[in-house]
């Protein structure tokens, strides 16, 4: 009888190990990886993202999880260099043994990361990228937030209309940069205008102050932003000494509260394209949601985190639907079920020919170190 007690112990032990089909589940825990800037001129903006995030994870393990399993989420840092994130992802996906991908950031890194998941076929969601080069249906990739392309065509659409058409554009000399500036280039080319002017800047601002006299030299009317991080900081400081007053627009990686932190009141007259609701708003249901987590957890609210929290929940809920028999092919199904999803106010729509959960962008003003409301 005891062998037969011991046999079947065995075999339960062997059916549950049977049933977990994929790496980084098990009964208490799914893992999941992200490789990112926590170094570098870039490291705010994904300690926010990634922040805000966190503050779904937790509710959620507060919660009991999902199926009762907590979801844990392994970071390692690349600096924003791409090669260091292509290394990254093979070990969280063959070391760390991690289920999905998440919140995985930046351009450049995307254009080395997102081919070892596709041929790992572990799932990558909400990369924080806008780059239209990397949108291309891919069966194992979800993008939650509009692209650069949207976000220019709404801030060129904007100034046309009001009869601006002395437009120019700065841009990273590197991956994230280049592919903004293709895209201003064809929503400006779509109305029969070139760039007034075409700049590049180093991410880390460095070369900042010279950027900033070629701006002044040639005085566009506008000057569109491709920039995040610190670049974005100096840029403006680089504006305001020598006197430079274009119309100022970015997109929504520009680190706003990087720039109200560390200009202040100088932080004047910046229009930002964003992908979210505001967060200083109270109209949406999830922005009350995130507002009050944020307000907990004693953590700053900005567009990135509360854009990294819906990406976190929407995320969880594809989690909840593929159901207790957890594989990465049950989630991606999930996650294309997810057509016309509510959640809060603000609606996701994935299915199996879309990835792109949504093209919402709207603009937002920086006056005086603060948004307008």
């Amino acid at each position: 009888m005891r062998a037969v007690h011991l046999w079947m112990a065995v075999f339960c032990v062997f059916f549950a190990l049977g049933a977990q089909a994929d790496p980084g589940v098990t009964g208490e825990r799914i893992v999941l990886g992200q490789t990112g800037a926590a170094s570098g001129p870039l490291a705010s903006l994904n300690t926010e993202y990634i922040g805000g995030a966190r503050l779904f994870f937790e509710q959620t393990n507060r919660a009991g999880g999902v199926a009762g399993r907590r979801i844990e989420l392994i970071t390692l840092d690349d600096g924003y260099d791409p090669a260091q994130a292509e290394k990254n992802t093979h070990e969280l996906i063959a070391r760390k043994q991690v289920f999905a991908l998440f919140g995985c950031f930046g351009t450049g890194p995307g254009m080395k990361t997102i081919p070892v998941a596709s041929a790992a076929k572990v799932p990558f969601f909400a990369p924080y990228t806008g780059a239209d080069a990397l949108r291309p249906l891919n069966a194992a990739v979800f993008h939650l937030r509009a692209s650069y392309g949207q976000e220019i065509e709404a801030i060129v659409k904007h100034l046309v209309s009001a009869g601006i058409t002395a437009i120019g554009v700065v841009h990273h000399a590197d991956s994230f940069g280049n592919a903004g500036l293709d895209v201003a280039r064809k929503a400006l080319a779509q109305r029969g205008l070139t760039p007034a002017l075409e700049v590049a800047i180093a991410a880390s601002g460095d070369d900042a102050d010279a950027v900033a006299r070629k701006i002044a030299d040639t005085t566009p009317a506008a000057l569109i932003m491709v920039t995040a991080g610190k670049s974005s900081v100096a840029l403006m400081e680089g504006l305001n000494a020598h006197n430079a007053r274009p119309m100022l627009y970015g997109l929504s990686v520009i680190s706003a509260n990087q720039l109200i932190q560390t200009l202040g009141p100088k932080a004047h007259g910046l229009v930002i394209a964003q992908v979210v609701p505001s967060p200083f708003r109270l109209d949406h249901p999830i922005v009350q949601q995130y507002r009050k987590a944020a307000e907990a957890a004693r953590q700053a609210m900005s567009y990135t985190a509360l854009e990294g929290y819906i990406a976190a929940q929407v995320f969880v809920e594809g989690l909840k639907r593929a159901g207790t028999e957890l594989t990465r092919e049950g989630l991606i199904s999930a996650l294309e079920g997810l057509n016309g999803w509510d959640l809060g106010g603000w609606k996701i729509s994935f299915s199996s020919a879309d990835h792109e959960a949504s093209d919402y962008v709207d603009l937002a003003i920086i006056s005086r170190g603060r948004y307008l409301r």
